[in-house]
């Protein structure tokens, strides 16, 4: 049963011969009451503040719950974005490496192509020299033909006093 400052102030005691000063009973109620009713307020004030402060505590633990799910949910995003860099990275290498192995064969093989075209160059060469030697040959052998059956003529000295004589 809840007592009110009204229940105090209205109540009356009975009467007995003995008994005590009404004034005094009354004047002890009004004071009761008015402090129930002091506290009574008080009461309301601090059951409303108390709302207030669990309504904000409401939201501080909301917000506290938040920042925890952004804070994992972060750190989450970064151990991924880490372990997609470091995948990212590793495939970078693997990559890198294939380029590297396929730039040495290319040079290998460009390596090999040159040295055969200057083999080929070297033989065409030799041939070209070989038939060169022929052709010199065979011109000089049909000089020396030439000068061993041809007729001596005279010296073209010899012809012009000739001539300057007769």
């Amino acid at each position: 049963m809840s007592l009110s400052p009204l229940d105090i102030a209205k109540h009356e005691f009975s009467r007995s011969l003995r008994g005590y000063d009404p004034a005094e009973v009354q004047a002890f109620l009004e004071r009761v009451s008015d402090e129930v009713s002091a506290l009574q307020s008080q009461i309301g004030t601090l059951t409303e503040q108390n709302r207030a402060y669990v309504a904000k505590l409401g939201a501080y633990q909301d917000m506290e719950k938040n920042l925890r799910d952004t804070l994992v949910a972060t750190q989450e995003s970064q151990k991924l974005a880490r372990s997609q860099l470091e995948t990212e990275k590793q495939q970078m290498l693997r990559e890198a490496r294939l380029d590297v192995e396929q730039m040495k064969l290319d040079a290998q093989r460009q390596v090999a192509g040159l040295y055969e075209e200057l083999r080929a160059l070297k033989l065409h060469r030799d041939a070209y020299v070989k038939r060169l030697r022929f052709l010199l040959k065979a011109q000089t052998e049909l000089i020396d033909l030439i000068e061993e059956e041809s007729p001596d003529l005279p010296d073209d000295r010899t012809q012009t006093a000739t001539r300057r004589d007769a």
